[in-house]
C-alpha cells in the first residue's frame, strides 16, 4: 500500500480503476482487504469506478497514534487523505464507525462529496449499543484494552444473523477463525483503544441527530434486517432527517451484512451510484 502523512500521521491507502472516485471507510479494526473479501471493491471497479481503500488512524499499516481518538479526528484524516490525493466529487461509502467520519466529513468538508452511503451505522443510539459501550468502556479502563476473547464473542454474536448462529456449526467456525486473525489487524492496542473511545463519544451525543439536517448532498442510509446495533429503525429515523435522505433495508443480514451478504448490498449501492 501507499501512504501518505496527514498532519503527521501515516495513513496507508490503495487506488484501483478509473473513473468517477468511490472511497470506502471500513468499520472498527476493519482492514482494507476485506473489501476486497467481499467482492465489493472489485464489483465498483468492473463497474467502471475508481475505488480507494484506506487504513483508518489505528489500523495497521496507517500509524496508531495515542488513544482516545474522536470521530472529527478521523473524518479529518479521510479529508486529508482525499486533499492529499487532489480527489472531489467523491462518493463516500462507510461501514459501522466509517458511517460515523462519512457522517461528518459530508456535512464539514461537502465540497469533497458528491453523496455518500451510511452502512450499518446510522441512527440514534439505542438500549443494546449503550449496554455494549458501557461494557467496552469499563474493560478498557480497567485493563487498557478489550480481550480477545470477548471481542471475539461480541463480534460473532453481532455480526451473523441469529438463525446462523444456532443452525450453521460451520459459519461459526469460519467466522471464529476470522476473529482469531483479526487481532493482527491492529498495529497497536492504542489503535483499539483509540476508536472504541472514538465510537462512544459520537454515539453519546445528544446534538447528533439533529445535525444531520445540515446534510444537503444525497445520502443513503442502508440498513441490515438483524443489526442489533443499528436496526432497520434507526436507520428509517435518521434518513427521516436527512434532507436528501433515501432509506433501504438489506433482508437476513445482520451488523456485517456488508460481508455475509454482499450480492445484496452491493446491488444496492449500484443502484444509488446509478442515480447519484
Amino acid at each position: 500500500m501507499e501512504s501518505v502523512s496527514v498532519g503527521g500521521v501515516r495513513i496507508a491507502y490503495e487506488r484501483r480503476g478509473a473513473g468517477r472516485p468511490v472511497v470506502l471507510v471500513g468499520g472498527t479494526g476493519m482492514p482494507p482487504v476485506a473489501w476486497e473479501l467481499c467482492g465489493l471493491r472489485g464489483e465498483l471497479v468492473d463497474a467502471g469506478f475508481e475505488v480507494v481503500t484506506y487504513a483508518a488512524r489505528g489500523v495497521a499499516p496507517s500509524d496508531a497514534t495515542p488513544a482516545p481518538y474522536t470521530v472529527e479526528t478521523l473524518a479529518a484524516d479521510l479529508a486529508g487523505l482525499l486533499d492529499a490525493l487532489r480527489l472531489t466529487d467523491v462518493t463516500v461509502i462507510g461501514y459501522s464507525l466509517g458511517s460515523f467520519t462519512t457522517e461528518l466529513l459530508v456535512r464539514t468538508r461537502p465540497d469533497l462529496v458528491r453523496a455518500a452511503v451510511l452502512l450499518a451505522g446510522a441512527g440514534p443510539l439505542t438500549a443494546v449499543l449503550d449496554a455494549v459501550l458501557q461494557a467496552e468502556t469499563e474493560l478498557v479502563s480497567a485493563s487498557g484494552h478489550l480481550p480477545p476473547a470477548f471481542v471475539k464473542l461480541q463480534t460473532l454474536l453481532t455480526s451473523l444473523p441469529p438463525e446462523v448462529l444456532r443452525d450453521d456449526e460451520e459459519q461459526v467456525r469460519t467466522w471464529l477463525e476470522l476473529l482469531d486473525a483479526q487481532e493482527s489487524v491492529w498495529a497497536s492496542r492504542e489503535g483499539a483503544a483509540g476508536q472504541l473511545a472514538a465510537s462512544d463519544r459520537w454515539m453519546r451525543d445528544e446534538l447528533r441527530m439533529s445535525a444531520l439536517a445540515d446534510i444537503h448532498r444525497p445520502v443513503l442510509v442502508v440498513a441490515f434486517e438483524h443489526d442489533l446495533y443499528f436496526p432497520p429503525r434507526s436507520g428509517k429515523a435518521a434518513a427521516e432527517v436527512l434532507a436528501r435522505g433515501q432509506f433501504v433495508a438489506i433482508s437476513g443480514a445482520a451488523h456485517a451484512g456488508v460481508l455475509t451478504h454482499p450480492k445484496e448490498t452491493t446491488d444496492v449501492l449500484l443502484g444509488f451510484l446509478a442515480r447519484t
